[in-house]
């Protein structure tokens, strides 16, 4: 099962779990993970339990910090998938949250050498024009989240409701590989100064850790 699947698998089985309840509730959600939706369940007057699924896609450019010729273009997809634990300490709106985060995070991108030759990182006129390289970097699938929020309260009365979260969640280090095609793939120069470029692009990834999670919801009780 792919972590897509994954994801689709667990927010359908707390839904389902949801969906049996007399105290339960769906909605929609936007914000830093993307636009999506979620079921909360009522188990007391302070406690409830939500599953989360959001995602967005946007197209992106970026560079390394090693001084190359070649910007690279692609875009970024993110889908995750939350559980989570929300406790109302004072039986209020405000809550606190805890849960995890199941990711299926990646950023895609590629870049052409269009000049007679390309310097790369530290590397001087190491590529050739029509030499390409394709960049990918993955996060791991799960997550700790922590954060705070306001929200119903689990021991509110049903009908409409808005809720605010804000948080962040351990990206970790991505696995990084870049590859490159063309003329100078063979030229172990230009193989020595892609590998260069990887552990740039994993320099630059590994100062960002933590993701910030800001959302804004509308739901519904039952």
């Amino acid at each position: 099962m792919n972590n897509k699947q994954w994801l689709a698998a667990a927010g359908l089985s707390v839904m389902a779990c949801g969906a049996q309840a007399s105290d339960f509730s769906v909605g929609a959600v936007a914000g830093t993970l993307g636009l999506g939706g979620q079921v909360t369940y009522a188990w007391t007057e302070r406690v409830q339990t939500r599953a989360m699924v959001a995602g967005i896609s946007a197209d992106v450019d970026f560079e390394a910090d090693g001084g190359s010729d070649l910007e690279y273009s692609g875009n970024v997809d993110l889908l995750h998938g939350a559980l989570l634990l929300d406790y109302h300490p004072f039986g209020g709106v405000f809550r606190l949250t805890g849960g995890v985060m199941l990711n299926d995070d990646k950023i895609d991108g590629s870049a052409t050498c269009e000049q007679l030759a390309c310097d790369l990182g530290d590397n001087e006129s190491v590529l050739v024009r029509g030499d390409r390289l394709d960049a990918t970097a993955r996060y791991d699938s799960v997550s700790p989240y922590i954060g705070f929020g306001w929200g119903k309260s689990p021991g509110a009365e049903g009908g409409l409701g808005f809720s605010a979260d804000i948080g962040v969640f351990y990206l970790g280090e991505p696995d990084v590989d870049v590859r490159l095609s063309g003329a100078s793939s063979a030229n172990p120069i230009a193989r020595d100064a892609v590998e260069e470029e990887q552990d740039d692009i994993q320099d630059d990834l590994d100062k960002l850790p933590l993701y910030p999670v800001v959302m804004l919801g509308v739901d519904y009780r039952f």
